[in-house]
């Protein structure tokens, strides 16, 4: 008789390390600056530093960065098949979707364009998603995986 192992707690436990590394590879203050360059034009009289909304951008980017840096395990040739650039897309609209619902519920500005907030999530969150991709690839690039 063989024993059944539980193969989740591995893979959890090697997937919680491969975050762990790749955290390692994100700069704080650019992503606080991103942030600001991003956001700060279509909310002009919010003041962003040390607010609820940074953090919440700074989670969801964070959630990008690490998506994008575990795609990094598909890219041939520098570049992302096709079948993956899908995948990555829905990832990528998941997350703009749940920033962009989270920012439009607690600012109340009513001359806020919607469209250009909608339009400023998704380029945020686009921008980590890529640069958690290079991070992840740069690290296998090198060997580090």
């Amino acid at each position: 008789m063989g024993t059944v192992v539980a193969l989740e707690p591995h893979r959890m436990k090697k997937e919680w390390e491969e975050e762990k590394k790749l955290l390692k590879e994100i700069n704080v203050q650019e992503l606080q600056m991103s942030a600001k360059k991003i956001f700060v034009p279509v909310l002009d009289t919010f003041h962003f530093s040390y607010s609820f909304l940074e953090e919440a951008c700074m989670d969801l980017a964070l959630e990008a960065f690490l998506s994008g840096g575990k795609f990094s395990k598909y890219v041939e040739d520098n570049t992302l098949p096709f079948r993956y650039k899908i995948q990555a897309a829905v990832f990528i609209k998941n997350i703009a979707n749940e920033l962009y619902t989270f920012m439009s519920g607690w600012v109340e500005e009513r001359t806020i364009n919607e469209e250009q907030l909608r339009s400023a999530v998704e380029e945020f969150v686009t921008f980590w998603w890529h640069k958690g991709l290079e991070a992840g690839t740069k690290r296998r690039r090198l060997g580090f995986k």
